[in-house]
């Protein structure tokens, strides 16, 4: 056929797609392929490096801002587009990018190349913040705020200023906030399914710095009674809490260390106790195979009759340090029970 005209196609909003129809009719030899125009107009679009940890760890991807308009302009159909950038007067093939359907009125961001130029470095750092603390019912309950902070530093490319947008991903369960003397890049962030897109200015040459934090509260709880003396201690000296519930929990420690002398007497006792009897098995096998008018045999017997005589005396010492810890125990959830804060 002669040449096209370039008239563009009339487009309308179908349910799930966009239909365009062109003007005139076109006739198409048998076996032929041509290219129609369907629309010509300007389309916004912004130069970006678009920073993805696990796409491309250590730089950026060349990436395009493309506007679709005002609410009134028809939506783009899905396709591939091939990028040009114009250098000295001539067009410059960059890199071609996947579109999505672009309805009217919003943007897609688009990745072409890695951007070699911009370098990222990256680095995690956890911390644990302990917020509130009660204690009803022998029960510590602590407000704890996990907090996950992730530091870029970027590195400009050495002769043009970048706006890198950083995907930081998204969790379950975890906020977004300012970290500790830092920001998160000014205004609300950009939401993606999985991601939180923050943009940063990166000046031609230098190197910019971007705080980013996630955190996450959660609740705590503890049968004091049951924590070791340890771990009561570990709160007790946490400047994080109130002086009285530093007070409370130090004499909680104090009575929680008492219980674990007394149960740790038990355990010695009962071990001895234990060994002892092992022992006095062994003596008894032995004794089957002596003389009976052997001095061993005599040897064994006077044995065995000490250890009998230790295990009368292991008898009342046990039951005694049974009783201590059992009283230790009974002050322990008696002082718990009465202590708030």
């Amino acid at each position: 056929m002669g040449e096209a005209e370039t008239t563009p196609a009339e487009s309308t909003e179908a349910t799930a797609q966009v239909l365009f129809r062109y003007p005139q009719p076109v006739t198409l030899a048998n076996g032929g392929t041509m290219m129609m125009p369907i629309t010509a107009r300007a389309i916004p679009a912004e130069r970006l490096s678009l920073y993805q940890p696990n796409t491309q760890p250590r730089h950026p991807l060349a990436a395009l801002r493309l506007s679709n308009g005002d609410s009134g302009e028809t939506s783009l159909p899905p396709g591939v587009l091939t990028l040009y950038e114009r250098l000295g007067g001539a067009a410059a093939y960059v890199g071609d990018a996947r579109l999505a359907t672009l309805p009217a009125g919003e943007s897609r961001i688009l990745s072409f190349a890695v951007d070699q130029a911009v370098t990222v470095d990256r680095s995690e750092q956890p911390s644990r913040t302990l917020s509130r603390a009660t204690l009803a019912d022998g029960v510590l309950q602590l407000t704890v705020t996990d907090r996950q902070t992730t530091t870029y530093r970027i590195a400009g490319a050495a002769g043009e200023d970048r706006t890198v947008i950083v995907e930081h991903p998204r969790r379950s369960g975890w906020e977004l906030v300012p970290p500790s003397g830092g920001a998160t890049g000014g205004a609300a962030p950009d939401l993606t399914a999985d991601a939180y897109r923050l943009p940063v200015a990166v000046p031609a040459g230098q190197t910019v710095t971007l705080a980013v934090a996630l955190e996450r509260p959660r609740i705590e709880r503890f049968g004091i009674s049951e924590m070791s003396p340890e771990q009561v201690r570990a709160y007790a000296s946490s400047t994080e809490l109130p002086p009285a519930a530093r007070e409370a929990l130090a004499k909680v420690a104090t009575l929680r260390g008492a219980v674990a002398d007394k149960e740790r007497r038990v355990g010695e006792l009962e071990r001895e106790q234990a060994e002892i009897g092992k022992e006095q098995e062994r003596l008894r096998q032995n004794l089957a195979t002596l003389p009976r008018d052997s001095d061993l045999f005599k040897r064994t017997i006077a044995k065995m009759g000490e250890q009998e005589t230790r295990l009368d005396g292991l008898s009342r010492e046990l039951a005694t340090a049974r009783k201590e810890a059992d009283t230790a125990r009974n002050t322990l959830r008696d002082q718990v029970r009465g202590m708030t804060f």
